[in-house]
């Protein structure tokens, strides 16, 4: 399933890099189309994980579930212009030159978040975390703090 989602997000959305993104591309920066690229992925591994734990803990644990609910919040607020870049070119529509750099100035921003967000869900609910993120270091990550 991961595989089947990365080939499909990642040609789908974003294409190769000398597309990626148009104006990212011209201006020389394939690097960061490339990273643009993959902290989509990422977030979109971490809201996935996220949204299963939620539902999870509604029957189990409401109090958990309402802090997880802002938590999922703070991440779609750091995340919009990546995942608004996302959804356009899902269904076809053009990514225009103020999207990128709105979506340049907001990377840093949603891939701490995002990697915040899986460190909080190793912790929670590390099976799910286990299934949608996989990723033994954010494991690691998640004991040590």
């Amino acid at each position: 399933m991961r595989g089947t989602i990365s080939g499909l997000f990642g040609f789908a959305l974003f294409g190769r890099c000398f597309t990626a993104f148009g104006l990212i591309a011209l201006l020389g920066a394939c690097a960061t189309s490339e990273r643009a690229e993959a902290i989509y992925l990422q977030q979109h591994r971490a809201t996935t994980a996220l949204t299963e734990t939620i539902v999870a803990a509604e029957a189990e644990d409401p109090e958990l579930a309402e802090r997880l609910y802002g938590t999922e919040s703070e991440l779609d607020d750091a995340c919009a212009p990546l995942r608004q870049a996302g959804y356009r070119k899902l269904y076809g529509g053009e990514v225009d030159g103020d999207l990128q750099w709105v979506i340049l100035d907001s990377l840093d921003g949603c891939a701490a978040k995002t990697q915040e967000v899986e460190v909080l869900l190793w912790r929670v609910d590390p099976e799910t975390a286990k299934y949608f993120l996989g990723g033994a270091d954010i494991a690691s990550a998640a004991s040590e703090n």
